[in-house]
């Protein structure tokens, strides 16, 4: 293995250069992606009455519960913070970068794939938008990948190596119940490891299937304790008829279009599939190289275009100028690599053993959460870890060249795309940067002039409803974000008739397409502002007209 300046340097400068602008953001920015404070709500709950078990509480909540449970327990301790939460969930998201890093280095070239995985993460758009947004995926995608980090490079051997897999797998699932699929996964990746049988089922497989049942036990124990059944309550917050809806809408689009990790790095992972796959299926590496490369050049177009019902030829790698830049970048380095070193080309059970550990999660996501990308979780360790093994010999190669600096140049390329994500974190965009570098330097770091520039139609409306509530007032409303900032006080519903609103103090409707939609059709009621402020009993009073998302109203006793 040849050395490549900087390389490390370049890789590991500008993850940390990352994550510590995520950190800035999580300082300055409170929490506010919705799903983050509906399910956040719980945490302040905890954190007031020290209960596990809340009334307000449902099972979309219960259904994840070891980071909100974590996060109560921490504000209990010191307080009430986003911050704290945030910089909470950063560092799981540098765990998971660490975990990643340390799967993949135990092999020749280890060091490469773990400088290049490093970058695949912090290159991701999804990845930013929860760097630091207190939700579950980083969570459960961190546990998951600290799982397999155990197992593809112990760091001893024997019974406290058994009890570390165990307690992570455990973990894992107490994160969230899509781990499962990929934990399954990574048990039968066990099978494959150069190892007596006897010591791969009792020293692998055994602690690994244990932390699985432990962690699902809690699952079983709940939905008894809530009184529902238990795939309603694994299912809870992620299928039913509206997100069925969404899944089937979305899903021809989502997976022809193959942009889970970003327009940028679509090639490669078109390419770390279909090279993972043949090579599996027996081809050597040089054939499948001559193969794949050219049909991923052709396909990152294709697909895209297809998944847009060939309305426009500007989709997937000529989607814009960086597109083609990164297509064409990529083509050439996976080329490369038809030359690589021995050394550098992973094994097919290596590559087996990676595709194992994110095909469950992968083929549950394509079936039913084809809405959201961010829902493809847990499937990242295993394919962030596929795609470094498969672009490593890319980068081997090229140091086979006169100068082997020229090696530097997908890495430095990752590192430009790494850069242009950081306007990602946290969702904030380039406008949300914008905002935030105009406003006075006094208060860029005050929580509620950063809330008007994150979510300014949810201040706009807090400031609505704010007079309107009194200490024991409620508030009734599809949008369980308010109930993050009045706790135990918000019926978070779609109110079906006008006497559903005779028990609150304010109601608010959601006034997006979705809510309406699934208003219209789903519960057979108006979804329109006029509907419900001709409520006569109770009375109502429209105080906002909802143009802006939120239509406020104060409920007349």
């Amino acid at each position: 293995m040849k050395s490549i300046p900087y390389l490390r340097l370049v890789a590991w400068g500008t993850v940390a250069i990352f994550l510590i602008i995520g950190a800035v953001v999580a300082v300055a920015f409170p929490i506010h992606a919705s799903d983050a404070l509906t399910f956040g709500t719980w945490s302040r709950l905890i954190s007031e009455h020290w209960h596990f078990n809340e009334p307000q509480t449902g099972a979309s909540a219960y259904s994840r519960p070891l980071f909100y449970a974590l996060q109560g327990w921490m504000w209990g301790l010191i307080g009430y913070s986003d911050v704290s939460g945030r910089l909470l969930c950063g560092l799981f998201s540098l765990l998971l970068v660490g975990a990643l890093a340390w799967a993949v280095s135990a092999r020749p070239w280890g060091r490469v794939a773990a400088a290049v995985v490093g970058l695949l993460v912090v290159a991701t758009p999804v990845f930013a938008n929860q760097v630091v947004a207190t939700l579950t995926d980083v969570f459960v995608a961190a546990f998951i990948a600290l799982t397999g980090a155990l197992l593809f490079r112990p760091l001893t051997r024997g019974r406290l190596q058994s009890l570390a897999v165990g307690a992570a797998a455990t973990l894992a699932v107490l994160a969230k119940p899509s781990a499962i699929p990929a934990l399954l996964g990574l048990g039968v990746a066990q099978l494959l490891v150069r190892e007596p049988l006897r010591r791969r089922v009792l020293f692998r497989i055994v602690p690994l299937a244990g932390g699985v049942v432990l962690g699902f036990l809690y699952y079983i124990v709940q939905a008894a304790h809530l009184g529902i059944g238990l795939r309603s309550f694994l299912e809870a917050g992620v299928r039913g008829p509206y997100y069925s809806s969404l899944a089937d809408q979305t899903r021809r689009y989502e997976i022809l279009n193959a942009g889970w990790f970003g327009n940028t790095l679509r090639s490669l992972l078109m390419f770390t599939l279909l090279y993972a796959a043949v090579r599996i299926g027996g081809v050597v590496h040089r054939r499948a190289i001559v193969a794949v490369v050219p049909t991923v050049a052709l396909l990152s177009w294709l697909l895209p275009w297809l998944a847009n019902h060939e309305r426009a030829f500007t989709v997937g790698a000529f989607a814009d100028p960086s597109s083609v830049a990164a297509w064409l970048l990529t083509m050439v380095a996976l080329a490369a690599a038809v030359v690589a070193p021995a050394t550098a080309v992973p094994e097919r059970a290596e590559l087996a053993q990676f595709a194992l550990w994110m095909v469950g999660p992968l083929v549950a996501w394509m079936t039913f959460a084809t809405y959201d990308d961010r829902l493809l979780s847990a499937a990242w360790p295993g394919l962030f870890g596929l795609m470094a093994l498969c672009a490593v010999p890319a980068i081997a190669a090229l140091t086979r060249v006169r100068f082997p600096i020229v090696a530097l140049a997908p890495v430095a390329a990752l590192a430009v795309v790494a850069a242009e994500n950081v306007y990602n974190i946290d969702g904030l965009q380039r406008s949300g940067w914008s905002q935030w570098r105009r406003t006075d330097a006094a208060k860029q770091f005050d929580h509620d002039t950063t809330r008007r520039i994150v979510l300014p139609s949810l201040s706009r409306a807090l400031d609505a409803v704010r007079p309107l509530m009194g200490p024991t007032d409620r508030l009734l409303s599809p949008e369980g974000a308010f109930a993050f900032f009045f706790p135990g006080r918000v019926e978070q519903t779609f109110p079906i008739a006008c006497d559903n609103l005779a028990r609150v103090r304010v109601f608010v409707l959601t006034t997006d397409e979705g809510s309406k939609r699934y208003m219209e059709d789903f519960l057979h009621v108006s979804g329109e502002p006029s509907s419900w402020a001709a409520c006569a009993s109770p009375h109502l009073t429209q105080i906002t007209s909802g143009s802006e998302g939120y239509a406020v109203f104060r409920v007349g006793r």
